[in-house]
C-alpha cells in the first residue's frame, strides 16, 4: 500500500496522471459540495430548503395519514434526496441515460404512487357507502341511538370504511361529540358519497325526521348515481384510450421518422422558419392533450 502511493504522489509530481483521474476528483469535489449544501440547507430551520422540505413531507404524510399508514413523509423524502444525488453522481462517472431517468423516476414516482393508491382507496370506500347506508338503516329501526347504530353497523362493515368508522366512535368513546366525529370522518376520508350520508345523517337528526326512511332514500339516490358515474365512465373510457392512442402515434411518428428517414426534419431544425412551425407544433400538441386531458375527466 506504501508503494502504491508513492508511486501516485511520484505520477502526480511528474504530470503523468491520466486525464479520468483529474475527472473522477473533480466530480467526487463537485458531489460533495452539493451533498453537504443540500445536508446544511436542510438541517437550516429558517432555509428555503428547509421549508419546501418540510411542505413535500408534509404532502406525503396527507395521504399516508389518509390510509392509516405511518407518517414518515419526511423519512421517504431524505430517501429520495439522497437516491436522486447518488444517481446523478454515479451518471458523472458512467454516461448512462438510464441513470438520468431513475433519477426522474426516483422524484417523481413515490408521490405518484402515494397519490395513486390513496385515490383507489377512496374509491373503494365509495363502492362501500351505499351498503353502509342500507346497514345503518336497518340499524336504526331496532335502536334509536345512532351510536349504538354505528357500532352495530361497524360489524358488517369492511376496511376501507371500517376503519374510518372505527375512528369516530374512538374519538366518540375519548370525549367528542358525535356530530364533531362524523364531521372529521367525512374530512378525512374525502368521499363525497360519505358527505351526503353524513349530512343527511346529521340533518334529520336535528329536524327530528325519520331516520331509516332518509337514510333508505339517500341510498336509493346513491345507487342511481354510482350507475350514473359507471354509464359515463364507459363512455369516456373510449375517448381517453383514443386521445392516448392518438397521443403516442404522433409521439412515434417524431421519434422514428428521423431514423428511418434521415434528414427528414432538417429544413424544420436548420431553418428559423421550421423551428418556429416546430414551436407551434409543439405547442398545439401539448394544448391537444390537456384540453383532450380535461374534457375527458369524469366529473359528476
Amino acid at each position: 500500500m506504501k508503494d502504491t502511493f508513492l508511486r501516485w504522489f511520484a505520477a502526480i509530481g511528474r504530470g503523468d496522471v491520466p486525464a479520468y483521474v483529474y475527472e473522477i476528483v473533480g466530480l467526487a469535489f463537485v458531489w460533495f459540495g452539493v451533498a453537504a449544501f443540500v445536508y446544511v440547507s436542510a438541517t437550516d430551520p429558517r432555509g428555503a430548503a428547509r421549508r419546501v422540505g418540510a411542505n413535500y413531507a408534509g404532502g406525503l404524510n396527507v395521504h399516508l395519514r389518509s390510509m392509516f399508514l405511518p407518517e414518515r413523509g419526511a423519512y421517504f423524502a431524505w430517501l429520495q434526496l439522497i437516491g436522486a444525488i447518488a444517481l446523478l453522481a454515479i451518471y458523472g462517472f458512467v454516461k448512462l441515460e438510464a441513470l438520468l431517468y431513475a433519477t426522474v423516476a426516483t422524484i417523481v414516482v413515490p408521490p405518484v404512487v402515494l397519490r395513486s393508491m390513496a385515490k383507489r382507496r377512496r374509491k373503494r370506500l365509495d363502492d362501500q357507502v351505499h351498503g353502509f347506508t342500507l346497514a345503518l338503516a336497518n340499524a336504526l329501526k331496532t335502536t334509536a341511538s345512532i351510536g349504538e347504530a354505528l357500532w352495530i353497523t361497524l360489524d358488517v362493515t369492511a376496511k376501507p370504511l371500517r376503519e374510518e368508522l372505527e375512528t369516530a366512535l374512538k374519538q366518540v368513546r375519548i370525549g367528542s361529540t358525535l356530530e364533531e366525529a362524523l364531521l372529521a370522518m367525512t374530512a378525512r376520508a374525502q368521499s363525497t358519497s360519505l358527505d351526503v350520508v353524513v349530512s343527511a345523517l346529521l340533518i334529520g337528526r336535528q329536524t327530528g325526521g325519520d331516520l331509516p326512511r332518509i337514510l333508505e332514500g339517500t341510498a336509493g339516490s346513491l345507487r342511481e348515481l354510482k350507475r350514473l358515474e359507471e354509464l359515463t365512465e364507459k363512455v369516456t373510457l373510449g375517448a381517453r384510450q383514443s386521445l392516448l392512442i392518438a397521443a403516442a402515434i404522433t409521439a412515434c411518428l417524431a421519434f422514428f421518422l428521423p431514423r428511418v428517414v434521415p434528414g427528414f426534419f432538417d429544413p424544420l431544425r436548420d431553418t428559423v422558419k421550421g423551428q418556429l412551425v416546430v414551436a407551434q407544433c409543439v405547442f398545439m400538441y401539448f394544448t391537444a392533450l390537456y384540453l383532450g386531458y380535461r374534457f375527458t375527466r369524469m366529473d359528476i
